[in-house]
């Protein structure tokens, strides 16, 4: 099975979090979508949702184990877009 990875930037530091591996972008962006709006006092994203940014950064093949990251990371969601 072909994996998206994906990482969130957060702006502020200027660094990337960790990667982590969903089956399509479209569910990455439900559960950054969720967190952003996960209200809880120690949610960072909740607090400062302009401060984070959703990215695809490359692919994962299961079967291989082989990982291609992309040259042009794709912007898949704002932290702001996210705010309900």
């Amino acid at each position: 099975m072909i994996m998206t990875i994906v990482s969130i930037k957060d702006r502020a530091a200027d660094a990337f979090n960790r990667p982590f591996f969903v089956p399509t972008a479209n569910m990455a962006i439900r559960s950054f979508m969720d967190e952003i709006n996960r209200d809880h006092p120690d949610n960072q994203m909740f607090a400062h949702p302009d401060d984070f940014d959703l990215y695809e950064i490359g692919i994962f093949d299961d079967s291989t184990g082989r990982i291609d990251s992309y040259v042009d990371m794709k912007l898949l969601m704002l932290g702001k877009q996210a705010k309900s």
